[in-house]
Order: structure tokens, then C-alpha cells, then sequence
């Protein structure tokens, strides 16, 4: 709820901004970080809270089912606030993002607390003594040293951070692409965010059938070259310029592949938690992950301005190859396609 609260505050914050005007600039970015600070705790405690309600069997479906809530929301704040940006400017289109942020404040009140950790918290609440120990002994060391007992552990962390490292990299410059193409804001909010959001989900729940049927890793491996390859489609789009029944090709394939991989990575993420530990395992993960989407993907820009639209397309091909490998790698070491196995630790699940 401080998470949600704040995150309204911040949003409205940007929603009085003027980039353009004398000094706005640093107001535009300083709320912009109170953003990115108020939705990472609760993007954490979400997966946590789903990580521990799952069984290893639930968990494609599952991450299968955070795709859908989480493209449905990127439809609304991303298509729906072009659309609304394009019509009455972008203080009303971050206020209506603000008030749909009383959607999640709902869910606080109507979902109950995991039946471990309510009873974590039981025991722990009558040593008020030593609860701040214990509480910083649980929460900080004995997860981060569980973790760093497994087999493999500094390959499975590098995994995380380059896995999606090519989809990071033409992500955040996919709107900047499509608006040098020639196509409108309400073109790209209601193809790539309307018809987008229809193939992602598609492929999410193709990906989480393909999790259920062959296992995480194999699953991996295969959606990891189609996102991969589907990157290439980009230069087929920059060659044949502005036309939307090409656009409509392009986005179709990139959120199918991406719905897909999305899915499988969430379920390995997850597979990865110790039940004990979910919430700090799955924030190191999680922001590991979120590193790489920042890391990659800033200086993408940097990169399209001297190389060119066509080889940018190219290298984020390419970036994604290292994570394929080492996901092949941990394969190879494992001798199996279920992610528990690369847990390497007895109470896992």
C-alpha cells in the first residue's frame, strides 16, 4: 500500500511536468525515478506472493497468467495513453494512469496473506527481543547465502542478465523506430499496443504450454531463438518503410516470440526461489533482471546513431546469442530439462 500510495503521487507528480519549459527537465526526471522507486518493491512483493502460492507444476501457468495482467496493464498505459496523450495531452494521460493504480490498491484488501508466511510471521512476533536480528538474519543473509551454496550459481545469475539482453536493447527503441518510419502515435498505440497485446498473449500461453509439456529449460532454448531471430523482422520493416499491414507483421511476431519467452523466464525465476526465501531471492532476481533491460538498452540510442537503423537490428540479434549459450551450458551441466534441478538444494520446494 506505501508502494501504491506513493506510485499515484509520482505519477501525478510527472502528470504537472513540462520537460520542454526552463528547469522542467529535472522535474520530468525526478519523478520519473520516484516511479521506477515506487513500483519496484511492489513488483517484488507481487512475484513473491505468487511464487509462494504456486506448486513447481502451477508455475508456467502461472507466469503464463502474470503475462496477461501484465500486457493488459502495458494496453492500457502504454496504447491507452498514446491514445489519450494524442487527443488531450500528456498531464490528462499520466492522471488516468494514476487513478488505475486504485486497481492494484484493491487487490491488497481482497487477497489474503500466504498461509507460511502468516504463520512466519506469528513466530516471530512473539521474540520481540531479538526481532530485528532475526528479521535481518532471515530476509538478508540466510537468503543470500542459500542461494550462493547452489551448483553453478554465478552462471545461472549471469543467465539472468542476459537472457532477455536483446529484447532489452529493441524494446526501448521500438516506439523511436516506429515514429521515424512515419507512423502516428495513435497508429503505434492501437497496432502495437492493441493487436500487440493479442499476439503476446497468445504466446504467453503457448509458452506456458510449452513449460507444462517439455519442461523449463527446453522451453527456454526455444523461445530464446525465436526471440532472438524475430529481431531480424525489424530490418524487413526498415527496408520496406511506412506501411501498417508490415507494421502489423512486425509487432505480431516480436510480442508473440517476446509473450512466449516472457512466459518460461518468469517460470525459471520462480523455480529458482526457495520457498523460505521468496521475497529476496526474487528481488535479486527480478532486479538482475531489470538490470539488463536498463543496462542494455541505454545506450541503444547511442548505437542507432552511428550504425543505422538496419545493423542496430543486427547487433540486438546478436547480443542475445550469449545467453543461449550459457542456458546450453547449463543444460549440458545438469543432465536434465527441469529448472529444479538447478537449484541444487534439498528444500527448495
Amino acid at each position: 500500500l506505501c508502494s501504491q500510495i506513493l506510485l499515484i503521487v509520482a505519477i501525478l507528480g510527472m502528470a504537472g511536468t513540462d520537460p520542454s519549459a526552463p528547469g522542467g527537465l529535472w522535474w520530468t526526471v525526478f519523478w520519473a525515478v520516484m516511479v521506477a522507486f515506487a513500483s519496484a518493491p511492489q513488483d517484488i512483493v507481487i512475484d513473491a506472493y505468487r511464487t509462494e502460492i504456486l506448486d513447481l507444476a502451477k508455475l508456467g501457468a502461472g507466469a503464463a497468467t502474470l503475462t496477461l495482467g501484465y500486457r493488459i496493464a502495458m494496453l492500457v498505459s502504454g496504447g491507452g495513453a498514446l491514445i489519450v496523450a494524442g487527443f488531450a495531452g500528456w498531464g490528462w494521460a499520466y492522471s488516468a494512469m494514476a487513478a488505475l493504480v486504485l486497481v492494484g490498491v484493491a487487490t491488497v484488501f481482497v487477497n489474503p496473506e500466504p498461509a507460511m508466511t502468516a504463520a512466519y510471521s506469528d513466530e516471530e512476533a512473539d521474540r520481540t527481543s531479538a526481532r530485528w536480528r532475526i528479521w535481518f538474519r532471515k530476509s538478508v543473509i540466510e537468503p543470500f547465502s542459500e542461494f550462493a551454496s547452489r551448483t553453478h550459481w554465478p552462471v545461472i545469475l549471469l543467465f539472468v542478465l542476459l537472457f532477455k539482453s536483446g529484447d532489452a536493447l529493441i524494446g526501448h527503441m521500438a516506439t523511436t523506430f516506429y515514429l521515424k518510419t512515419g507512423f502516428s502515435l495513435i497508429e503505434i498505440g492501437v497496432v502495437s499496443k492493441g493487436y500487440g497485446l493479442a499476439m503476446t498473449l497468445i504466446g504467453a500461453v503457448i509458452g506456458g504450454t510449452l513449460v507444462a509439456r517439455f519442461g523449463i529449460l527446453k522451453s527456454l532454448l526455444v523461445t530464446g531463438i525465436l526471440q532472438a531471430l524475430s529481431n531480424l523482422v525489424f530490418i524487413v520493416q526498415a527496408e520496406v518503410g511506412y506501411s501498417v499491414p508490415m507494421l502489423t507483421v512486425t509487432i505480431g511476431v516480436e510480442n508473440f516470440s517476446g509473450g512466449m519467452g516472457t512466459t518460461a523466464f518468469v517460470a525459471y525465476l520462480s523455480s529458482l526461489c526457495n520457498l523460505s526465501f521468496t521475497a529476496t531471492q526474487y528481488a535479486l532476481l527480478s532486479s538482475l533482471f531489470a538490470q539488463s533491460r536498463t543496462a542494455f538498452s541505454a545506450g541503444s540510442g547511442w548505437i542507432v546513431e552511428r550504425i543505422d537503423w538496419v545493423p542496430f537490428f543486427c547487433v540486438t540479434a546478436v547480443v542475445a546469442v550469449p545467453g543461449i549459450l550459457l542456458l546450453l551450458y547449463l543444460m549440458a551441466k545438469t543432465g536434465s530439462e527441469n529448472a529444479d534441478t538447478l537449484v541444487s538444494t534439498e528444500n527448495t520446494r
